[in-house]
């Protein structure tokens, strides 16, 4: 009964209906493009995406500062049937007006990508805004290390999108830097003909203690990101 409540208690504002037949029809927005295709201040906005968040319509992926809400996925029968009843009253929702846009692209290349690139994709998605990172590894290990997740989510930079992943994955994408942070990774890094390529090392934390991750982390904090900063111009 309290979750039904609460679902239904979730919908009973007209702005609130209105966000999320919007989000419904748009797909993935920004909470930047709500903000300018609605005219409201973000604080607003914000307010009615956490009520339909945490009354599971919708799901949210951070990059960067910027939030992008999107309807879950998969979303339950009574979910589904409320959206459908939505959409038979002909709500007019505002066009989308695009507030933000991502257009810098970087790679972050390692050995395994279970640890230091995985941290550092997640500490650039956090901490520079326009800029959307990606991590791999020349040998990838097929894993996330648990303590590199942890130190990330301790961070609040963790996002289960993030995933170990094969430089076949991310061969054919363009991107606008390519960093690597292991040796391994800087004499045997693949040719990428349109990015500019650096190299910043990091010790490799793995088979230590958590504590030397919260240090990894800490490291490339404060000499990655700066150095990310400036090279793309930020």
């Amino acid at each position: 009964m309290e979750i039904f409540l609460k679902t239904i208690s979730s919908i009973n504002d007209e702005t609130r209906v209105k966000i999320l037949h919007f989000i419904y029809e748009n797909g993935e927005v920004c909470v930047c493009d709500i903000e300018n295709s609605f005219g409201m201040i973000q604080s607003r906005i914000s307010r009615h995406l956490k009520i339909l968040k945490d009354a599971k319509f919708l799901k949210v992926d951070r990059r960067g500062r910027w939030a992008f809400y999107s309807i879950r996925d998969p979303l339950d029968q009574f979910r589904q049937s409320i959206l459908k009843e939505i959409s038979y009253l002909a709500i007019q929702t505002p066009m989308l007006n695009k507030g933000c846009k991502i257009d810098k692209k970087v790679l972050v290349l390692c050995t395994g990508n279970s640890c230091r690139s995985i941290i550092a994709e997640g500490l650039i998605n956090k901490y520079i805004d326009g800029v959307e990172a990606q991590s791999s590894g020349v040998k990838a290990s097929g894993r996330v290390n648990p303590y590199a997740k942890k130190a990330l989510e301790l961070d609040g930079s963790w996002d289960d999108k993030y995933h170990c992943k094969v430089i076949d994955e991310i061969i054919d994408t363009k991107f606008d830097l390519v960093v690597t942070v292991c040796d391994n990774a800087k004499e045997s890094c693949p040719i990428f003909s349109h990015s500019k390529v650096i190299h910043i090392g990091f010790e490799d934390p793995d088979g230590k203690e958590f504590e030397e991750f919260e240090k990894t982390l800490k490291c490339i904090k404060n000499e990655l990101i700066p150095k990310v900063k400036k090279e793309l111009g930020c």
